[in-house]
């Protein structure tokens, strides 16, 4: 069983005992689901947004859908007209909630798909498997009330991201500065933390924000592992050849404009026409948080080997 079924089914048997509460209701359609603890709220009119922090996990212990470990609640408009019906779907349930509540229920794929998803079950999940549903009501807002929410929760995550990036931050600097100093190599380091070694210096144009350019690169992770490069033999010899791609060739962007990661808008501003660079760039100033397929991972410390070949007049 994973952990993080056992914290749940944990909280809720806690919240079980300290609330005495067991209490079972049946809706009009056959739906079954049972109170952890009844909220004090009241009724919820229609037009309302539920607020629901929510995790469903099915009897083969594989979790579908977790608040918790997305971070967010699930948002849930209430409207007579669809939740009133009797058709079996978990609305039915929903519409009897107030603020406070915390209910747990059990349905079979079949039914889940059928009446609420009302999508044809997938080929993979048999239509025996049970689903089993632990929700709370955190809130309830009427239309101003989830405005403002939303934006409070914009705000803090906001604030959240910049607080991760600082973090990653640090951890990206001490990561490189230990891979220079293994390696016997010597950079100049921009105050935005972009690490880089001129190979070449070029004797061309240099190039400003809004000029196009073209650049050579072959890029891999601090680890070594390669995951692109725009040079046809590099991308043999490393394994990353792709027909698709032919012919292969420099690759051309307006320079300064975001249209390429920050540590490339710098590092090639960096460069005259013919100049060759190595860059040691910072998840921050790459792709951050996200993964880029497989071969970039979430907060992945990039390297380049880079030519601009020409600034384009």
């Amino acid at each position: 069983m994973s952990k993080l079924t056992i914290c749940s089914l944990l909280f809720f048997a806690v919240a079980m005992f300290s609330c005495d509460t067991n209490k079972e209701v049946v809706t009009e359609s056959g739906l079954k689901f049972e109170y952890v603890k009844e909220g004090s709220g009241e009724y919820v009119p229609k037009d309302r947004y539920l607020i629901l922090n929510m995790e469903y996990i099915d009897s083969n212990d594989s979790l579908w859908t977790s608040t918790a470990k997305t971070g967010m609640p699930m948002i849930i408009f209430k409207k007579d007209s669809a939740w009133e019906a009797k058709d079996g779907s978990v609305n039915e349930i929903f519409y009897q909630l107030v603020k406070g509540d915390s209910i747990k229920f059990s349905i079979t794929a079949r039914d889940l798909f059928k009446n609420t998803f009302y999508a044809p079950l997938p080929r993979t999940i048999s239509e025996d498997l049970v689903v089993n549903f632990f929700i709370g009501v955190e809130d309830v807002k009427d239309k101003d009330g989830m405005d403002a929410w939303q934006a409070e929760k914009m705000e803090q995550m906001q604030k959240d991201a910049v607080i991760a990036a600082q973090k990653q931050d640090s951890i990206d600097a001490v990561l490189i500065d230990e891979y220079l100093a293994e390696n016997n190599i010597e950079t100049v380091k921009t105050e935005s933390g972009l690490n880089y070694v001129m190979k070449k210096e070029g004797e061309g144009n240099q190039p400003t924000a809004g000029q196009k350019v073209k650049v050579n690169y072959t890029g891999w992770v601090l680890d070594g592992a390669y995951f692109d490069s725009s040079i046809k033999e590099v991308a043999q010899e490393k394994g990353l050849y792709d027909e698709r791609r032919e012919p292969y060739a420099p690759i051309e962007f307006e320079l300064g404009t975001g249209s390429v990661i920050k540590g490339w808008d710098e590092g090639i501003a960096l460069l005259k026409e013919g100049g060759e660079a190595t860059f040691y760039i910072p998840s921050s100033m790459a792709y951050g948080p996200r993964a880029r397929g497989k071969n970039i991972p979430a907060n992945a410390i990039l390297v380049f080997d880079v030519e601009l070949v020409e600034v384009v007049e």
